[in-house]
C-alpha cells in the first residue's frame, strides 16, 4: 500500500510548480505532452544515477523505507519501493504538469523488476493516488487559493 508521505510529497511538488501563463484569448488551452519513457534499463541503474545527482535535499528516505527523488526541473518525482514491498524492486516516475488553463495532470511511468502482476498493482495504486492529487488541486482552486 502506498503511504501518505508519498501523496504529500507529490502534492508539494504540484503546488511548488506554479501555474503556466494564461493562454491568449483566441486559443484553446493546450494539453501537456506525454512525458518520455524511463531511460534506465533497471531499477538499480535508475537509483544509482539519480542518487549521483543529489543536491539540496532532492533525495528523501521515509521511515517506512520509500526513497523519493525529486527532479524539480522536470516537475517529476521518482518513488523507489522499499525492500520487502510486494513490487520490489521498482520505481515509479510521476510527472506533474499544468495546462495553460491551470488544469493539473499526473503521468505515471514505472520500471519494475518484480513479477508483472505486482507491477500492474503498483501502477494502479499510484494512479489512484494521482487522482487524489488532481482532486486536491481542483478543490484548492475552487476555494480561490491558487496553488504555488
Amino acid at each position: 500500500m502506498i503511504k501518505p508521505p508519498l501523496f504529500l510529497a507529490a502534492l508539494a511538488l504540484v503546488t511548488s510548480a506554479g501555474a503556466q501563463p494564461a493562454a491568449p484569448a483566441a486559443s484553446a488551452p493546450a494539453a501537456p505532452a506525454e512525458p518520455a519513457a524511463i531511460a534506465f534499463k533497471t531499477v538499480a541503474e535508475a537509483k544509482g544515477s539519480l542518487e549521483a545527482r543529489d543536491g539540496n535535499g532532492t533525495i528523501v528516505t521515509h521511515p517506512d523505507g520509500w526513497v523519493v527523488v525529486n527532479e524539480p526541473e522536470a516537475s517529476a518525482q521518482w518513488s523507489f519501493v522499499p525492500a520487502g514491498h510486494y513490487a520490489h524492486p521498482a520505481v515509479v516516475r510521476r510527472v506533474i504538469q499544468r495546462a495553460r488553463g491551470g488544469a493539473v495532470s499526473v503521468h505515471v511511468k514505472a520500471l519494475c523488476d518484480a513479477p508483472q502482476e505486482a507491477c500492474a498493482r503498483l501502477v494502479t495504486e499510484f494512479e489512484g493516488l494521482n487522482d487524489r492529487i488532481v482532486q486536491s488541486v481542483r478543490a484548492r482552486s475552487r476555494q480561490g487559493s491558487t496553488p504555488r
